[in-house]
């Protein structure tokens, strides 16, 4: 193919990402040309430890992000910064240039997407050619944001159920084989799949904020991070995962957003499946999005969902859709939903007691008088503290949250805070 368009872009941040980005585009670029006819120059680097990066040196490079916003001469602009601020600023400024943009960055998206959104589409609305692509927000490499949109676009989207955090998911996988958290954890950071404070995946949060953009995508509704009720994996022990094994189960950080009508079920936290189910199969760091729609029916979409060149391969992509002329259209009008607070689940609840008769007796009356129906109760053998586990009917989620609260409170008997999981269905 002849060469048809140079574009030039500005990159904000060259870290793990950044780097990764340059040295594909270095390496591919004669591909991408050949392929789409896109020559493809770096023309600003904007990293305020650039001096320190051997690979920069042969660029234009600043500590002022400004600079590359204020750039005349670039097209896209590839926020890979991470973080709300600066990066909201830059990419507002940014689109008031005239810039297109491409970023990974979920929690910007997960808080603010909605501004960013609506200014594009104004843009767009006044014949403005900007767009912006992101699909390295959510799974990496994994083409989430590029299968919702062929949904989208003419069908109708009734859940998403995933595995969207690839840390959590090596963690649990390591205590499946027999190790504590702990010793899970510590395995995960020298592997480099979790970060020396890993609280930003373990409780959640990083789940979170990739299912309120897909949400958000899938629903035509506005979600954000706040509208979701997330839970981590720090409380689980290798115990549980050998008691769901013995069930013929294993515990997986789901993150759930199902349509009924017009309530929208938004949920992140860790669940217990069915080892016959699809996601039971995700292990380590990889990640899993299970989709069904009107249309296609039910699809599922696996792979590695974090790490340098699997995210930069997902912002090239992006960066070429653009060049090519796509207007990655999301702007539709969108609307709002009802959040189901309180939805219905059966529950593994694991107590840690005292050997004493009368135990038992105890916690199924505070049960019943919440309406709690036990399905099925399991003492583990063993020294105390005693690990007692019951499986309920489905309840609502306040019903089991005021029983333990009333539980939990019996200090004579109760010997640690209960363990809740919910079981997948």
């Amino acid at each position: 193919m002849q060469y048809k368009k140079r574009i030039r872009l500005g990159i904000l941040g060259a870290g793990t990402v950044g780097q990764s980005l340059i040295k594909i585009i270095e390496k591919e670029q004669n591909r991408i040309l050949r392929n789409h006819g896109i020559s493809i120059e770096i023309s600003k680097v904007g990293d305020r430890s650039f001096e320190k990066k051997e690979i920069l040196k042969k660029y234009n490079c600043t500590k002022n992000l400004n600079e590359v916003i204020e750039d005349k001469e670039i097209d896209i602009i590839v926020e890979l910064i991470g973080g709300i601020e600066p990066a909201r600023e830059l990419i507002i400024k940014a689109i008031e240039n005239h810039k297109s943009i491409v970023t990974a960055n979920k929690a910007l998206l997960a808080n603010h997407g909605k501004t960013i959104f609506e200014l594009i589409k104004q843009k767009q609305q006044n014949n403005i050619p900007i767009t912006i692509g992101f699909e390295a927000s959510v799974g990496g490499a994994l083409p989430i944001i590029k299968n919702l949109r062929r949904m989208w676009s003419f069908g109708n989207i009734h859940s998403l159920v995933g595995i969207l955090n690839g840390t959590c998911n090596f963690i649990i996988s390591k205590m499946e084989e027999g190790l504590e958290y702990q010793e899970a954890l510590k395995l995960a950071q020298e592997k480099g799949f979790a970060e020396a404070d890993p609280t930003f995946d373990v409780s959640g949060k990083d789940a979170g904020q990739k299912l309120a953009i897909i949400s958000s995508l899938a629903s035509g509704c506005w979600i954000e991070e706040k509208d979701i009720i997330i839970e981590g994996i720090e409380k689980i022990q290798k115990i549980d995962h050998e008691i769901a094994q013995k069930w013929g189960m294993v515990i997986r950080l789901i993150a759930i957003s199902r349509f009924y009508h017009d309530q929208l079920l938004l949920r992140v936290h860790p669940a217990l499946i069915s080892k016959n189910h699809l996601l039971a199969d995700v292990r380590n760091e990889y990640n899993a999005l299970f989709v069904e729609e009107e249309y296609s029916g039910s699809t599922f979409i696996v792979g590695k969902g974090a790490g340098g060149f699997p995210t930069a391969s997902a912002v090239l992509a992006d960066i070429v859709s653009i060049a090519s002329g796509s207007k990655n259209l999301w702007f539709q009008e969108f609307g709002s939903t009802k959040l189901i607070q309180d939805a219905d689940y059966r529950f593994y609840l694991r107590f840690q007691t005292i050997d004493k008769p009368g135990v038992l007796a105890a916690i199924s009356r505070v049960l019943a008088d919440f309406n709690i129906s036990i399905a099925s109760m399991h003492q583990e053998e063993g020294e105390e503290p005693v690990n007692v586990v019951i499986f309920t009917h489905e309840c609502k989620e306040s019903a089991i949250s005021r029983a333990l609260e009333v539980i939990n409170q019996k200090k004579e008997i109760i010997l640690a805070p209960t363990i809740v999981l919910r079981v997948f269905h």
